[in-house]
């Protein structure tokens, strides 16, 4: 490896397999060439270097090169997700960078362009590029990191630039609970063919891909119970597929009650095992986007406008929470990842639980005498010394 003047500027030569290569160029003079040699030479012999002309390649073709291996560790709805941000946040803003060129600047550049947007100038009031929520920002340099991380282990660039981002700050949304009141306004509302789908989803706090995948041979009516395996979930191209869970928690068993069990139980005279226990009117799967359209209007006619089928699963949370029944219990018949998840997501409605552990500590220290406790503790240390 040696340096060697090039027209105004300096350059670092190495031989690679017998030829003459450049590793680097443009260096302003000789003197700060031959001390980026030298580091060159010290990543060397601690066996920590890395070809300058690695990080030549272009994030578009690293992209090419990583992702046929990544996405085979996924899910297919993570894989449609994060193939979808690839395609249309990531390649075509920085896809035609080099590897090394994708530093700190240009990754919050790029940020900044996915929260602003790109209005469409010919179009008054339209966009090429819609801005993008704060969430949606994160999971995309989400996505970037993982794939710069891959570049670092293939030895392509010597650091992750993603790792320091200043990232935009998200605004927690206000969760909707229904009241039992609410709940009973809303059932009313809705046909009855869908009635126990909501009463169910109201009642176990299920995930929406959890009830509409759900098996006959899950469900256990005069047990009372049903055993989440699996998901279900609808691709960009209309395909239904079953997954798993979201979470390794999410294998789970969930209890329903008898009103429930009752609701439940014409849906299984006739089925087969492997059949679906809910359907359309006409037997086919159940496709979240043709149940939204009902949805909205049933909400409507309830007074409850605005209200999400995910909502169910917070009011599921809230009711229980609301019956001082453990977080931990909570969790896990929600399928949450682990007890910090649900204390996360809930953790705010507890006021009357925190009012509960004061009851119970004063209603404690009620059989303690000050005196008495003081004159063990001096006896104690009397006996000490």
């Amino acid at each position: 490896m040696w340096i060697e003047k090039n027209g105004p500027t300096w350059r670092i030569r190495d031989l690679v397999d017998g030829k003459k290569v450049t590793l680097e160029s443009g260096w302003p003079n000789k003197t700060s060439a031959n001390k980026r040699l030298i580091t060159l030479k010290a990543d060397q012999l601690r066996g920590d270097f890395i070809d300058p002309r690695a990080g030549q390649l272009t994030v578009a073709a690293w992209v090419a090169q990583w992702w046929p291996g990544h996405e085979t560790g996924l899910k297919p709805t993570s894989r449609q997700s994060e193939g979808s941000r690839l395609r249309m946040h990531v390649l075509p803003l920085l896809g035609h960078l080099a590897l090394s060129e994708v530093d700190n600047v240009a990754i919050q550049a790029w940020i900044g362009k996915l929260l602003a947007g790109q209005p469409d100038l010919e179009r008054p009031g339209k966009w090429v590029r819609r801005p993008l929520s704060a969430k949606t920002v994160r999971s995309c340099h989400g996505l970037l990191h993982t794939l710069m991380g891959a570049a670092v282990r293939a030895r392509k660039i010597r650091t992750n630039p993603c790792a320091d981002t200043n990232l935009p700050g998200l605004t927690p949304k206000e969760m909707r609970f229904l009241t039992e009141p609410e709940a009973g306004r809303l059932h009313a509302a809705v046909p009855e063919h869908w009635q126990p789908l909501v009463l169910l989803l109201v009642s176990t706090g299920l995930r929406w891909g959890e009830a509409v995948g759900l098996a006959m041979s899950q469900l256990d009516v005069l047990g009372g119970r049903l055993t989440v395996v699996r998901a279900m979930h609808e691709m960009a191209d209309g395909s239904l597929i079953f997954g798993t869970p979201k979470t390794a928690r999410g294998r789970r068993t969930v209890t329903f009650t008898p009103k429930v069990a009752a609701a439940l139980a014409p849906l299984v005279v006739g089925k087969g095992r492997d059949e679906l226990v809910f359907t359309t009117p006409g037997g086919h799967p159940v496709r979240a986007r043709n149940f939204r359209r009902g949805w909205l209007e049933w909400t409507a006619t309830a007074g409850l406008s605005g209200l999400r089928i995910h909502d169910l699963r917070h009011t599921q949370a809230a009711w229980l929470i609301s019956a001082n029944v453990p977080l931990s219990a909570i969790s896990r018949r929600l399928g949450h990842g682990s007890i910090a998840v649900t204390d996360g997501l809930y953790g705010h409605l507890l006021p009357q639980v925190d009012a509960g552990i004061l009851t119970a500590v004063s209603a404690a220290l009620e059989h303690v005498d000050p005196a008495l406790v003081t004159a063990e503790v001096e006896a104690e240390l009397s006996e000490v010394e």
